[in-house]
């Protein structure tokens, strides 16, 4: 495997599109320090560690927003307990979670990317990744396998708080877009991967955001600090006009029901079911209908 290398900060080219959209189509990511306000990622981060406290996760004997998490507990989303949905649920209850996804500096990019008007999904994700259980650990993959919908699809990759070499984070391959859309399992198990390909990665910052296009390789990286617990959050973007698959509109993993989640929130609230009022290309989800013609 070449050497890690770290991403290139693109926060210079924010202020020409031709060169940010040439980077972003050649290297298929983009990252920017600082991007977002330190001040709402810190608060989102606090919140979500309320949760985590509420449910008994957190050791209690050291401040909350250390994240350090109770002896003994590794909880994952792959588990389907229904202690985790539980936890998960209580997190798609916030109502800054699904907010920040909106923040006007991410839409600023992501409207130079495609040159044209934004859908973002509402179906936010939560990475919770506690210490231990390395082989838990995201592997390799093209998130549009999961997506669907139009393949000019972008993740926005946001840490809540400092994530250091110990916590590990997400590295991206870069230009692995070029290869197209590759077998699932072949790019998960390795297979699809050269072993001379380039992965980029450095230590982020709260504010930091990376993103990268549906067909971009990425991976976790295993989190090896004692006890802290990393957390980042991912969300998609799209051209308002491609085609999107429906389960882009549901709630992550399925943990809920949108009235639930929105049960505590203003009956005018612009969040709640935004996407109904958007003339959107809805296409019938590709996993349901692959599943029943099986």
């Amino acid at each position: 495997m070449k050497k890690t290398t770290p991403y290139a900060d693109c926060t210079d080219l924010i202020i020409n599109r031709n060169r940010l959209v040439d980077f972003a189509n050649e290297n298929g990511y983009l990252f920017f320090q600082n991007l977002l306000p330190t001040d709402l990622v810190s608060q989102l981060r606090h919140q979500v560690l309320k949760v985590a406290e509420s449910h008994e996760l957190l050791d209690d004997s050291v401040p909350i927003d250390d994240g350090v998490c109770r002896n003994g507990v590794f909880i994952y989303e792959g588990d389907g307990t229904l202690e985790y949905n539980a936890f998960y649920a209580d997190i798609q209850k916030l109502r800054l979670f699904h907010s920040l996804p909106h923040h006007s500096c991410i839409i600023r990019i992501m409207e130079m990317l495609f040159d044209d008007s934004v859908f973002v999904h509402p179906r936010h994700i939560c990475h919770i990744m506690f210490p231990g259980n390395t082989q838990n650990t995201t592997p390799p993959h093209q998130d549009f396998h999961p997506v669907r919908g139009s393949r000019n699809t972008w993740t926005a990759w946001t840490p809540l708080g400092d994530c250091d070499e110990a916590l590990g984070g997400l590295t991206v391959a870069p230009r692995s877009k070029h290869l197209g859309l590759l077998v699932d399992t072949e790019v998960r198990s390795g297979k699809a991967i050269e072993s001379d390909t380039e992965w980029a990665w450095n230590p982020l910052k709260s504010g930091d955001v990376l993103m990268f296009h549906s067909l971009t390789i990425h991976r976790g990286r295993d989190n090896h600090s004692v006890n802290r617990i990393r957390l980042a959050t991912s969300a998609r973007y799209q051209p308002i006009g491609e085609p999107v698959d429906e389960a882009a509109l549901g709630v992550h993993l399925g943990c809920a029901k949108w009235e639930d989640l929105y049960a505590k929130l203003r009956a005018n609230d612009p969040l709640k079911y935004y996407w109904r009022a958007l003339d959107l290309n809805i296409q019938p989800s590709f996993h349901r209908k692959a599943k029943s013609s099986t």
